[in-house]
């Protein structure tokens, strides 16, 4: 039975290895587990949930996951710290399948490691040949030296992500679950003339996929649209995927790309989800990010209305030339989904706008100004929308602040949903 003391510091071994990854949340559950164990508590799901994850008191087990693919990951990465760094430590600590809890066992060394078979008098039976040859001995005791640089058990520091240490990316950090990027494009078709050549190509805010398009065909509309299989995206969206990119760095493997006209609502199980571009782009899932808002559209997508005390932002980007000065917006909602994985909306009024939103969300100052705007904010929630305004001259962003914050009612957000729960 392993001491406390002795589990308390085999777990801060295992934090410090790196092996638990740049989050805190692993090492949290981890520390927990093994107090509970201590106290010979064995913790169940909503406890986790509530005093480690930090959610509220209706969470609801049967429809969030979040606990149950945290533990997973975490008895993933024990296996992997014991089979890697943790081979000489004296006990192993396991969560068993099923279970909530830590459970200790010696750690046997591997049994097919080969003993050196000794003759009678001690020595070993079979004895190293030895090499006449002084060059090849020189060139075995370098590559063995190379070989021991390269199989050192000694940890290797992980570089710590600053960004999941944040209350806007550590939702979507704290897991390994893949991260889907949905980018706002606009499907263009090739309008056909009376004598069924392409006059011109168009764009139909109603209509926004092949699908809809067969759909406005069977209708009997638009007979005169033809399938092209093209979409343009605004100019913004390579500025921002990078400044995106940049905040993930080297667990950009996790991050895969896809064009909001092939979206389907299959789409949003079993990732995490941003969504990068206009408020126009947004398609199906305006209703979803406007459900629960303090914001809402205005006549067009250049005009967002506070709703609680009619403050009006409108863009003046789409308005003015080269040598104007200029006002946009861009408008940044996160919050959980009912299975555990987490929504990033980051949509601007027009390209100034979402190259400033998605340059805010990539400094460590800006995250927490944004962080400080909900000093109530319980540990774990992560349901909150914000705001950016930027000012600039000549296509030349010169000034940005934040203008709105404010915090989301999660509950009312699924229940106003008209997506229905993914």
């Amino acid at each position: 039975m392993i001491e406390p003391d002795e589990l308390r510091a085999l777990c801060q071994r295992i934090i410090q290895s790196g092996e638990l990854g740049r989050s805190r949340t692993y090492a949290a559950i981890l520390e927990y587990l093994a107090e509970q164990a201590i106290s010979g508590t064995s913790p169940k799901e909503i406890s986790i949930a509530m005093e480690v994850l930090g959610r509220d008191t209706d969470f609801d087990v049967g429809k969030d996951s979040i606990v149950r693919v945290h533990i997973y990951h975490l008895r993933n990465k024990l296996n992997a710290y014991f089979a890697r760094l943790g081979k000489d430590e004296a006990y192993r600590i396991d969560i068993p399948k099923g279970q909530y809890m830590l459970a200790s066992t010696r750690n046997v060394p591997d049994a097919t490691a080969t003993a050196e078979t000794l003759s009678v008098t001690g020595k070993p039976l079979q004895r190293p040949a030895l090499t006449p040859w002084l060059a090849g001995i020189a060139i075995a005791l370098l590559l063995l030296n190379i070989f021991n640089d390269l199989n050192t058990d000694t940890p290797v520091p992980v570089a710590a992500n600053p960004y999941a240490q944040t209350a806007l990316w550590a939702p979507l950090m704290d897991d390994e679950l893949p991260v889907l990027i949905l980018v706002g494009d606009y499907y263009i078709m090739g309008e056909l003339d009376e004598n069924g050549s392409i006059r011109r190509m168009v764009r139909e805010f109603d209509i926004n996929s092949r699908e809809e398009l067969q759909s406005s065909h069977q209708s009997g509309l638009n007979a005169n649209y033809l399938n092209l299989d093209l979409s343009y995206t605004p100019t913004s969206i390579p500025a921002a995927l990078a400044q995106v990119l940049k905040v993930f760095g080297a667990e950009n493997d996790r991050v895969r790309v896809k064009m909001m006209s092939e979206f389907t609502s299959n789409d949003l199980v079993g990732s995490h989800v941003i969504y990068l571009g206009y408020l126009s782009g947004l398609q199906s899932l305006t209703e979803l990010l406007f459900a629960a808002s303090g914001l809402a559209t205005g006549v067009t997508f250049d005009e967002l209305i506070n709703l609680e005390d009619d403050t009006r932002y409108v863009s003046s980007s789409g308005l003015s030339t080269g040598d104007e000065s200029y006002r946009d917006y861009g408008m940044l909602s996160t919050f959980p989904a009912p299975g555990g994985t987490q929504y990033l909306f980051m949509a601007g009024m027009r390209d100034e706008g979402l190259i400033n939103l998605t340059e805010e969300v990539a400094m460590l100052p800006s995250l927490a100004e944004l962080e400080g705007q909900f000093p109530a904010r319980e540990v774990g929630d992560t349901s909150f929308e914000a705001l950016y305004e930027v000012l600039g001259f000549s296509n030349t962003n010169i000034d940005a602040k934040l203008v709105y914050s404010n915090t989301l009612d999660t509950q009312v957000l699924w229940q106003n949903r008209l997506l229905g729960s993914p």
